[in-house]
């Protein structure tokens, strides 16, 4: 379960960059470099509205017994980032960086989904050991 956390971290971390990378072959590297901004400061704040997202995950994890469940949450929750940041173009307008706050917001109710789902998949893997014991 604790190496299931850490990938949802390290995913949701580098999750933005990596959407970005297919992107590069048609746009070229200021697609992928449009992200880094001009210094640290700019990495940080991306990451810290990023953690919504994958914050919401990792606390959805803490609920279940089996670390298959957490694939529910994990994929309903990143798809939706993974595509937005794919196409989200920033220099498309001047508020399209407004955007990057409201992707990972916009996943929630996603992530939502897939928390119930991975708790109904818990509770029957859950039933099933217990039945069998």
């Amino acid at each position: 379960m604790k190496t299931a956390r850490i990938l949802i971290v390290v995913v949701g971390i580098l999750l933005p960059y990596l959407a970005r990378i297919p992107g590069t072959f048609t746009r070229g590297a200021d697609w992928f470099t449009s992200y880094l901004g001009d210094g640290i400061g700019a990495v940080i704040f991306f990451g810290a509205f990023n953690a919504i997202c994958w914050g919401s995950i990792l606390g959805a994890s803490f609920s279940y017994r089996h670390s298959s469940s957490i694939w529910f949450p994990a994929v309903f929750g990143f798809a939706f980032p993974a595509v937005a940041h794919a196409f989200m173009d920033l220099s498309s307008s001047s508020t399209a960086a407004v955007a990057l706050v409201f992707i990972p917001i916009y996943s929630l109710p996603l992530i939502l989904v897939g928390w119930l789902a991975g708790l109904w998949y818990d509770r029957r893997l859950s039933r099933k050991v217990d039945h069998v014991a």
